[in-house]
């Protein structure tokens, strides 16, 4: 990795910072309250992120990027499992609450890989990474409003299992919808017209600041004394930074192989701090979304130091 590749990861990781700020400072100044982030996390999850993911998918169709994007959902299943299991051990060990086992399932899978992942990965590794990049983004969005809402669900009602119809109820969500669609439009080959994909595009990409605003108030209302010193949380940075990309790893050399430069990016993506919308999804479900900000805050924090090591780690693998 060169300097100018830690650099990138630095100031990737400023510009998370520098958008988190605005909802901090405006919560702190009661000019927005919980009320307020709950209508946001709504507009984000009915509309700018179902936009945002259909544009993502508005490639040119082609095999090996199908053939692509059939690992990537393998690799990350098989995460899941990982993720699942160690968080039903964890319950029994360290006594986790039902209503942080999901929420932590969630958060050591599912990672800011766009607005942070891609940035990262063309600084360390150049443009064609960054096309592999928004494959796995792609992917990892069909995976998170399936799978990743069903755990939040879970999480929500205090429960570590679901029912097959509450799975499947989970299922239908904007979120899942526009994955499902945008998948539909790209194997189809169908372009959306200029007319719809330039507003659909607009309306998609305020999906990060929006995300980022909201994870700022949260975290105005949160006491940083205590954030720093929940061990779970923690607990949450070391599975999400570390044991999730040495999964995805393992899971890449049995499945692709080694060597290639598809599965350092997958290996990367899985390496980055907690996905922004696990506090939306959390705050929509109405499950424990102080636990949720304090996760994607901390793992964001520590990632600056756990990327670099991940990054250089892989080119001696």
């Amino acid at each position: 990795m060169t300097s100018m590749g830690s650099i990138d990861v630095i100031v990737a990781l400023a510009k998370v910072f520098i958008m988190i700020l605005p909802g901090y400072i405006l919560t702190k100044m009661n000019l927005i309250n919980k009320t307020h982030t709950e209508g946001v996390s709504s507009i984000i999850t009915y509309v700018t992120y179902p936009c945002l993911v259909i544009m993502a998918m508005q490639m040119s169709f082609s095999w090996e990027i199908l053939n692509n994007c059939k690992y990537v959902v393998l690799i990350f299943i098989g995460v899941v499992i990982i993720a699942m299991i160690i968080s039903k051990i964890l319950t029994s060990v360290i006594h986790l609450p039902p209503t942080q086992t999901g929420i932590m399932a969630f958060m050591m899978v599912f990672g800011n890989t766009g607005f942070l992942g891609l940035p990262v990965l063309n600084g360390l590794f150049g443009k064609e990474a960054v096309f592999y990049g928004a494959i796995c983004d792609s992917s990892f969005d069909v995976l998170m409003f399936s799978i990743g809402v069903t755990l939040i669900r879970q999480a929500a009602k205090g429960e570590t299992k679901m029912g097959f119809g509450e799975t499947i109820k989970g299922l239908i969500n904007p979120c899942f919808i526009g994955s499902l669609l945008g998948l539909c439009l790209f194997i189809a080959g169908i372009k959306i017209p200029d007319i719809l994909s330039g507003p659909m595009d607009a309306v998609g990409s305020a999906t990060s600041p929006l995300a980022m605003m909201v994870v700022g108030s949260h975290l105005a209302r949160i006491n940083f004394k205590d954030m720093f010193k929940s061990k779970p949380s923690y607990l949450v940075c070391l599975l999400k930074l570390l044991v999730a990309p040495a999964a995805a790893l393992v899971l890449v050399k049995l499945i692709i192989g080694g060597g290639t430069l598809f599965g350092t990016v997958i290996v990367m993506e899985a390496a980055m701090p907690c996905a922004m919308l696990s506090v939306i999804l959390s705050e929509k479900y109405k499950a424990d979304v102080e636990f949720a900000t304090k996760g994607v805050m901390l793992t964001t924090i520590l990632s600056l130091i756990t990327i670099p090591i991940v990054a250089i780690a892989l080119q001696h693998i």
